[in-house]
């Protein structure tokens, strides 16, 4: 049985229920920010990360797969913390925080006297099983000054990370690698931008 063919079984077997382990959650996923994320700048001022903007199929705290350059499914029986905005989220807000070079750094509703929104939109995130195995995830960033809503810059971000097989834990691995280096990137970038 071919990659393609055995990710496509574990995918109908998981949306039928009709598989050995039906749709029992077997393990979770937590992807994190990086410790201590290598950035040269800092800033005095105040930055809000709203939650990414994405399309339906990242609007979920399953796994998503390419077993080919045109579809998109997910690996069964498993999940991340939350759903991919959300993770996206905290990730890029947690990197902030863990550079100690930002003077604060918020989530919508904290009530903060903002100077800078990162606003962004998840492009992609997945697992891809054709040709090489790898996780690529891809952001949109506009930094955007809140005291006016002009954009002072606008960057695509994209991360592409070898994954050593194409199972679920090979997946969450190089997806939580792909991830810590794009935040990195996003914030690194931010900071010098503002």
């Amino acid at each position: 049985m071919t990659r393609i063919s055995r990710i496509l079984t574990l995918v109908v077997c998981a949306l039928v229920g009709g598989c050995a382990g039906g749709n029992e959650i077997e393990a979770i996923y937590v992807l994190s920010a990086p410790a201590t994320p290598p950035v040269s700048a800092g800033t005095s001022a105040q930055i809000l990360v709203p939650e990414p903007r994405a399309l339906e199929a990242y609007g979920t705290n399953r796994i998503p797969v390419s077993p080919s350059a045109i579809t998109l499914v997910y690996y069964p029986d498993v999940v991340l913390q939350d759903t991919v905005p959300k993770v996206m989220q905290h990730v890029l807000l947690e990197t902030f925080q863990n550079t100690g070079r930002v003077r604060a750094v918020g989530l919508p509703g904290q009530s903060l006297l903002i100077n800078y929104q990162v606003v962004t939109e998840i492009r992609a995130f997945q697992a891809e099983t054709f040709g090489t195995d790898r996780a690529r995830v891809s952001v949109s960033a506009k930094i955007l000054d809140d005291s006016n809503g002009r954009v002072v810059a606008d960057r695509v971000f994209t991360t592409v990370v070898g994954m050593p097989g194409d199972g679920p834990d090979d997946a969450a691995t190089a997806l939580n690698a792909a991830v810590q280096s794009l935040s990195t990137d996003i914030v690194a970038w931010t900071l010098a931008t503002i």
